[in-house]
């Protein structure tokens, strides 16, 4: 048989590659046209508006370097390419922004580079070389609006707005799922809390779950046939909760509201109330050791209590830290929510609050951010959520999971470049060099430094491979070392502990 002419493999995965660009392309809502004679240029892409449609006679040059191998150096994380130089000057002496497409197109994996982008000196343009980063440079329908801002000039003056995303955000309200059927209300004996306490104690025992409003005595208990019996001036009704909690009656809310707080602090014995705070925090361990809890979705769990080593003395405990948490209830869309506001508590024994514990906790404030807050708010989320065990009774008041909310606006993080060097600081930081020194003469006094503080805001975090390796830090090893001397017995805080 004659010789035939042949097609080589090479030219079919050239042309796979422009095939996979053209697909990339409309998925992204752009138009991609090849160029039938290729001169270091293997086609453009007409851009176009995502949500109008409009074409935006903006055009951005495309090379594709198609490969059914792996490129130089390549590995699941990155690669690099070495152009050729007249490739390089023919991209960069024109006056369109081209992009270099790197694929596999059996694998269907694509990614770019701008050329200017990634040759901005002599340095870069001598070496030829463009390193790509196989996470962040895909070539995907995620880089539509880097294509956009690509190709627009900055004199423009045309706004892109940036193309609709959905976002799930999720809430500090823990909805309220389950509470006792019954209300139960008699005209109080007594009109403040002390009183009231002293004549539970004359009975030799504790109740709890009950409030004192408006010359009432509230409880989801019986009044009739309980310890509670000593607090009633009169005879006890019964009510439906649903009454009370579908109230449109502000006062009628405030009073439920109330009870349902008093109820839930009463049923956590790990928890204890802090008048002053008006806040619940962790008890201290029985040898004042650390404690972790609130281990669940979205969090591997934080040390709710433990002691911190002074820094002018490692042997010594400089004080303890509890995990606190303020509550509200609210009624929002017909549902009771309980809403999380985490907040911390420092003593010298695990009971008797820090003489400097105003400054440890304007210290931690300061370098609070919100994922310190969001890693806190589900660990108490979890905590609140856990099941009763065989040692304690069925909570009254249950919850459910974290509410959260899907939103059809968001920002792609992506879009967002690194702050003006010129930037406003945060609310909370003083712009001059003074203000990080304020700050650490602030924690001074406390004998502690930002490190010992900031270890409270990093431990447990659920944003990381909870399989991997943690460095210990200067905060770790200085509670370590007060944990050694606490079990020691160097003090007597551990007799004067909870």
């Amino acid at each position: 048989m004659a010789d035939r002419k042949t097609v080589t493999r090479q030219t079919f995965i050239g042309e796979k590659g422009i095939a996979l660009i053209e697909r990339r392309c409309l998925e992204m809502g752009h138009l991609f046209h090849p160029r039938r004679v290729d001169h270091g240029i293997d086609g453009h892409i007409d851009l176009v508006e995502p949500d109008s449609g409009a074409v935006l006679n903006l055009t951005l040059l495309v090379q594709s370097k198609a490969q059914d191998r792996r490129f130089s150096g390549e590995t699941d994380d990155a690669f690099h390419y070495v152009c050729d130089q007249r490739d390089l000057d023919h991209w960069l002496s024109g006056n369109s922004p081209v992009i270099l497409v790197f694929s596999h197109p059996e694998s269907d994996e694509a990614w770019w580079a701008e050329v200017k982008a990634a040759f901005p000196d002599a340095v870069s343009r001598a070496s030829r070389v463009v390193h790509i980063d196989k996470h962040t440079q895909r070539f995907d329908r995620d880089a539509a609006q880097a294509l956009l801002h690509l190709a627009v000039p900055r004199t423009a003056g045309l706004y892109l707005r940036p193309a609709p995303i959905t976002e799930v955000l999720t809430t500090n309200l823990l909805p309220v799922t389950e509470m006792p059927p019954t209300v139960h209300l008699a005209p109080a004996a007594f009109t403040d809390y002390r009183a009231a306490g002293a004549a539970l104690d004359a009975q030799g025992r504790r109740a709890s779950g009950w409030i004192l409003r408006d010359g009432l005595v509230l409880s989801f208990h019986s009044l009739r046939d309980s310890t509670l019996r000593v607090l009633c001036a009169g005879d006890p009704e019964r009510h439906e909760t649903v009454e009370w909690a579908d109230s449109d009656d502000l006062d009628t809310q405030h009073r439920f509201a109330d009870l349902l707080s008093r109820t839930v602090q009463d049923s956590y014995p790990d928890l204890r109330w802090h008048k002053a705070r008006k806040h619940m925090h962790f008890r201290a361990t029985s040898r004042l050791g650390p404690r972790k809890a609130g281990k669940g979705p979205g969090s591997r769990g934080r040390t709710v209590f433990g002691p911190h080593a002074s820094k002018s003395d490692p042997q010594r405990v400089g004080f303890y830290h509890h995990a606190a948490l303020r509550t509200r209830f609210r009624r929002l869309g017909g549902v009771w929510y309980c809403q999380l506001e985490p907040d911390y508590c420092f003593t010298t024994d695990g009971h008797t609050e820090h003489p400097y514990a105003d400054r440890l906790l304007a210290g931690i404030k300061r370098l609070d951010r919100h994922p310190a807050v969001r890693g806190w708010t589900r660990v108490w989320a979890n905590y609140l959520n856990q099941d009763a065990d065989l040692f304690t009774e069925p909570r009254p008041v249950q919850f459910g999971e974290l509410a959260t909310m899907t939103v059809d606006r968001g920002i792609d993080d992506r879009s967002w470049g690194p702050a003006p060097s010129g930037a406003a600081p945060e609310d909370d930081q003083d712009p001059s060099a003074g203000g990080q020194e304020s700050l650490n003469t602030v924690l001074a006094a406390a004998d502690t430094d930002t490190q010992d503080l900031l270890s409270l805001l990093q431990d447990g975090d659920s944003d990381g491979d909870a399989g991997a390796p943690r460095r210990r830090s200067p905060a770790n090893k200085a509670r370590s070392a007060g944990r050694r001397m606490s079990r020691r017995g160097g003090t007597n805080s551990a007799r004067r502990g909870q």
